[in-house]
């Protein structure tokens, strides 16, 4: 298995290293993540000349180590090549259409299924109002139980305005880019971490849909959020990535999540996954380098259980990188140094993985890593 990555500014710089490598060997996939300054449509377009399967999204921020300065890049794209069997892998992109959110995943778990008796899942959702839980929870409904699924909510360097997801064949800016894997040929584990604490009284939700939330303890969500953190409504989203949500479902699982839009006009909050009626909610407190160091250790330790992989993608919450700034090169290096493969990824809008009891979630504030191994 051959892997090169590489970052670009531009999208002529693409094309120029795309062509370059193809000259020493013949990639069969791509991953992509870029700022979406970059002209989407024109990735799309300088792939669709290479014969090359993309998986790619925009981001709030992109991840390669091994760069000679900081694995942190900004307004810039991380490509990296690799040339898996086209056998063992898949890629589609998908719209999330007037079926909803638990539609669309039903949607991608048949497609998957179809492929591969034992699939495995990459995905990427575009869309600042997708439900990521529901489209979750739509995946598993087609697919074989502990199927492992792995990704992350596309972002758009923070502007909380139009997210994209693409393929070789085209963008969404609402839908999903899906990545299938034979796991016959291609093994995908995921690990998650996040570290934050709930702080403060706990709340009730009070009523919601999906993944809107139309009141706690009684109150609109906007008001209440805004009069805890003493911020006027227009920084709401911006601030409140920095004190996400705890939030203790009715069966009693626990997940963070923080909020993608506001309805001014509603005084609703829309959030990165489903929050159900009755849920327990406390915020969080803020980021500390403390956090840092227990991730490290968990990396560590996750290492010693799971110590082979090819390559590692990284799903880390903008949040992390807003709240802790340059220390999140630490946890990044510690993923480097531990496996000692090619790492790249990007910042997101919420993560997907799988808990150490084994069961997928959308998360927010947290690191979710993707390690594959070509059999």
């Amino acid at each position: 298995m051959q892997i090169q990555r590489f970052v670009v500014q531009t999208t002529d710089e693409l094309d120029e290293k795309i062509r370059k490598y193809q000259k020493d060997f013949r990639p069969t996939l791509a991953f992509l993540f870029t700022t979406p300054f970059l002209g989407i449509e024109d990735c799309v377009g300088v792939f669709g000349s290479t014969g090359v399967e993309v998986f790619g999204c925009t981001t709030a921020g992109e991840i390669m180590t091994d760069t000679g300065s900081s694995p942190v890049h900004e307004l810039s794209a991380v490509c990296c090549l690799l040339d898996p069997p086209p056998s063992a892998i898949s890629v589609r992109l998908f719209e999330r259409g007037e079926g909803g959110s638990a539609a669309l995943g039903h949607q991608i778990g048949i497609w998957g299924s179809s492929l591969f008796s034992r699939p495995a899942f990459l995905i990427a959702i575009s869309g600042l109002t997708n439900d990521g839980e529901a489209i979750i929870r739509g995946i598993q409904e087609a697919i074989p139980e502990g199927t492992t699924i792995v990704g992350g909510i596309a972002g758009d360097d923070n502007a909380f305005e139009e997210t994209t997801a693409f393929s070789k064949n085209g963008l969404s800016h609402d839908g999903a880019v899906v990545l299938a894997l034979d796991t016959d040929q291609i093994e995908l584990s995921s690990f998650t971490t996040s570290g934050w604490q709930g702080v403060g009284t706990e709340m009730v939700v009070t009523s919601s849909e999906g993944n809107v939330v139309k009141s706690i303890d009684g109150r609109l969500p906007i008001d209440l959020v805004t009069e805890y953190l003493n911020i006027p409504k227009e920084e709401i989203i911006a601030t409140a990535l920095s004190f996400p949500m705890l939030v203790t479902r009715p069966d009693g699982t626990k997940t963070l999540r923080t909020a993608l839009s506001a309805d001014f006009e509603t005084g609703y909050l829309t959030y990165a996954g489903t929050i159900p009626e009755g849920s327990i909610l406390r915020f969080s407190s803020s980021f500390g380098f403390e956090t840092i160091a227990a991730t490290t250790r968990e990396l560590k330790e996750y290492h010693q259980k799971k110590p082979d992989a090819d390559l590692i993608i990284i799903f880390d919450c903008c949040a992390r990188h807003q709240a802790a700034g340059k220390k999140v090169n630490e946890e990044i290096q510690a993923i480097a140094d531990n496996w000692n493969v090619p790492v790249v990824g990007f910042f997101t809008y919420g993560e997907i993985g799988h808990t150490e009891a084994g069961s997928c979630d959308v998360f927010n504030e947290t690191l979710s890593l993707a390690l594959l191994k070509f059999r």
